[in-house]
C-alpha cells in the first residue's frame, strides 16, 4: 500500500508541470516499433495544443516550467506554442521558460513566459533572420549537367536553383517581402514579451549575439541560474513547493475526464465528434512513406482516410493539418477534389502549419475553410517543368547508349539529350494549361475573378499575415482556432464540447541507424525525393524555397 501511496499521492496534489520541448515536434503521431518493442513516441504539436488548453483549465496547475533544447521547429509550430503560453499567463499561472542555449525561434517562445531563465556560460543567438538560397549551376556545368527545368509564373524561382547563379529580381524581391514582414511580426512579438519598445529590441539584435550576463544586464533574460538550482529559484518566487506531474500523466487524466464527458453527452444525445487528421510531407502519387522529417504525403493514403471519415456518421467535420510545400501536380489535385468532394457532405476547415504552398495551397482550396498562422509560408500558385540533360556530364565518364524509337518524341523525356523547339513548346503549352487551371481553382475556391487570382498567382510565396490579406486563406491560428471554426461550421451548439479524434495512418517497422547526429541524411533525402518527383512526373507544383529560421 504505501509503494502504491508513493505513486498516487503525488497524482493528487501536483500543482506544477515541467515540459520539455527538444529537436523536432512532429504533427503526427509517432507509431513505430524498434525493435518490435512500443516506442514512446514524442509529444506532437496537437499534444502540447490540447496541454495547454487543460492546463489552463486546470485550477490545480499554479506554474509551468518550458525546457527548451535544441529546438528544430518551424515559424508556425513555434508561434503556436508561444500562443499557448499567452493563454496559460492570460488564465493567471505562472510560466518559466529555461533555455539551454537559445537562438531566435527559441527566443520567440522564451519571451512569451514570465520569466526567462539560462545558465551561466549559455549564449542568446538573438542576430535577426536571413533566408540562404542555393545556387548549383556553376556546379552543373563543371559537371556537364545542363537543367532544362522552367517556372511558370516570374515568381516561382524552383527551376533558379539549377540554372542561375543569383537570384533574380522577382525571386529576391519575394525574399525581401517575406523576410521583412516575417522580421516584424518577430520584432513584435518580443517587444511585447519583454514589455520594450520595438526600436530598443531591434537596436539590441544588431548587437547580438549575447552572453548570459550581457543578456541579463540588457533585461532580453530575467535570471542566470544552473538547472539544478532552478526548481529552488522557482519555488521561492512562487512561494510554494513545488509538487510536479508529467505532461503524459496529465494528458492521460484529461483524456480520462474527456471520455466520461463524452459517456454522459451520448448518455443526453448530444454527442458530437470531430476528426483531426494531420499530414506533412512532399505530395507523392501512391501511399506515403517514411517518417518524421523525411515523410512523403501519399495521395492515395490520405485520399483512403478521407473517404472512410466522409461515411462515418458520427464525424461531424474534419480538421486537415497539412505541412507541405507541395510536389506533384497530379496527386494535389486528386487530394484536392477528394476534400472538395467530402466537403459537400460535412465541413472540412484546413489549418496549415508551417508551410503549406503550391500543392499543399491546392489541397486547400478543396476545403471550406482554410485557417493559417500568420508566420505560415503558403500560395506559391505555379508550376514547375522540366528534366536534367546528362548528355556531357554521361560522356565524360565514358558512358554512351543507343536507342531504337518509334514515334518523334519517343525521346522528348530521355536524360541524354536536351528538348528540341518542338518540344520544349509542346511542354511551354501544357504548363500553361496546368497553370491556367491552377489558378481557375483558385478563383474558384476564393470566391475571386480569374484576374484577382492570378495577380495573387505567378508562383509567389506569402505568409500567412500576407495570405490573409490577400483573401488566399480564411482565418489566422492554428489547431484549436481551426477545431472551432469547423464546430461552428458543423453548426455544434456553443455548449456541447465535440470529441476530438486523431486519425493516425498504421506505420510499419521504421529504422533510422544514424540517430538525430545524421539530420543531413533527412535533408539528401528530402532533396531526392523532389529530383525523383521531377524525373516521373515531369510538371510539379513545388514551392521554390524553403526559409529555415535559427
Amino acid at each position: 500500500m504505501q509503494v502504491l501511496s508513493r505513486i498516487i499521492d503525488p497524482i493528487k496534489r501536483y500543482n506544477f508541470i515541467e515540459i520539455e520541448l527538444r529537436g523536432e515536434i512532429p504533427e503526427e503521431e509517432e507509431r513505430f516499433i524498434f525493435p518490435f518493442v512500443p516506442r514512446k513516441g514524442k509529444l506532437t504539436v496537437w499534444d502540447l495544443e490540447k496541454l495547454f488548453l487543460y492546463l489552463s483549465d486546470s485550477p490545480k496547475v499554479l506554474g509551468v516550467l518550458v525546457k527548451i533544447r535544441e529546438l528544430r521547429i518551424g515559424l508556425a509550430r513555434a508561434e503556436a506554442i508561444r500562443r499557448g503560453i499567452l493563454k496559460l499567463r492570460e488564465k493567471g499561472k505562472k510560466i518559466f521558460v529555461y533555455l539551454e542555449s537559445a537562438d531566435n525561434i527559441q527566443y520567440l517562445i522564451g519571451s512569451a513566459s514570465e520569466k526567462i531563465f539560462m545558465p551561466p556560460w549559455a549564449m542568446l543567438n538573438l542576430i535577426g533572420l536571413s533566408a540562404e538560397v542555393t545556387f548549383f549551376k556553376d556546379t552543373l556545368d563543371k559537371l556537364g549537367i545542363e537543367a532544362q527545368i522552367k517556372g511558370l509564373g516570374e515568381y516561382k524561382s524552383a527551376a533558379e536553383t539549377f540554372t542561375r547563379k543569383a537570384m533574380s529580381e522577382p525571386h529576391k524581391s519575394m525574399m525581401d517581402s517575406i523576410i521583412s514582414d516575417i522580421y516584424s511580426q518577430f520584432v513584435k512579438y518580443i517587444s511585447q514579451g519583454r514589455g520594450m519598445e520595438e526600436e530598443s529590441i531591434m537596436a539590441l539584435i544588431d548587437e547580438g549575439p549575447f552572453l548570459a550576463e550581457e543578456a541579463l544586464e540588457r533585461r532580453l533574460i530575467d535570471e542566470i541560474v544552473y538547472e539544478c538550482d532552478l526548481e529552488k529559484r522557482i519555488e521561492k518566487a512562487m512561494d510554494l513547493r513545488i509538487q510536479k506531474i508529467s505532461p503524459r500523466i496529465f494528458l492521460k487524466i484529461a483524456n480520462v475526464h474527456e471520455t466520461v464527458l463524452s459517456i454522459k453527452n451520448k448518455i443526453r444525445g448530444n454527442a458530437t465528434t470531430i476528426a483531426l487528421v494531420c499530414d506533412s510531407g512532399l505530395i507523392t502519387l501512391g501511399e506515403s512513406r517514411g517518417s518524421a522529417e523525411a515523410k512523403t504525403l501519399g495521395s492515395q493514403t490520405l485520399i483512403r482516410i478521407l473517404v472512410k471519415l466522409a461515411n462515418d456518421k458520427s464525424i461531424k467535420a474534419i480538421v486537415l493539418r497539412i505541412s507541405s510545400p507541395g510536389g506533384s501536380g497530379v496527386a494535389s489535385d486528386l487530394i484536392r477534389y477528394q476534400i472538395k468532394s467530402v466537403s459537400e457532405k460535412k465541413p472540412v476547415v484546413i489549418s496549415m502549419s508551417d508551410v503549406a504552398a503550391s500543392g499543399g495551397y491546392m489541397i486547400a482550396l478543396g476545403a471550406n475553410k482554410i485557417v493559417a498562422d500568420s508566420l505560415s509560408l503558403t500560395g506559391s500558385i505555379g508550376i514547375v517543368f522540366g528534366k536534367f540533360n546528362l548528355n556531357s556530364f554521361l560522356k565524360k565518364l565514358g558512358v554512351t547508349k543507343e536507342w531504337i524509337v518509334r514515334g518523334k518524341r519517343a525521346l522528348m523525356f530521355s536524360s541524354y539529350r536536351g528538348f528540341t523547339k518542338k518540344e520544349e513548346q509542346k511542354l511551354d503549352a501544357i504548363m500553361e494549361s496546368f497553370y491556367k487551371d491552377f489558378v481557375e481553382k483558385v478563383a474558384e475556391g476564393r470566391a475571386m475573378d480569374f484576374e484577382s487570382a492570378e495577380q495573387l498567382a505567378r508562383g509567389r510565396v506569402w505568409t500567412g499575415r500576407q495570405a490573409k490579406e490577400a483573401g488566399l486563406i480564411d482565418e489566422l491560428g492554428g489547431i484549436k482556432e481551426a477545431i472551432q471554426i469547423a464546430k461552428r461550421e458543423a453548426g455544434i451548439p456553443d455548449e456541447v464540447s465535440p470529441i476530438i479524434r486523431l486519425v493516425s495512418k498504421p506505420k510499419g517497422i521504421q529504422f533510422n541507424p544514424f540517430g538525430k547526429s545524421f539530420a543531413w541524411v533527412i535533408q539528401l533525402d528530402s532533396f531526392i525525393d523532389t529530383l525523383q518527383a521531377l524525373e516521373r512526373e515531369k510538371v510539379l507544383a513545388l514551392m521554390p524555397f524553403w526559409i529555415e529560421v535559427r
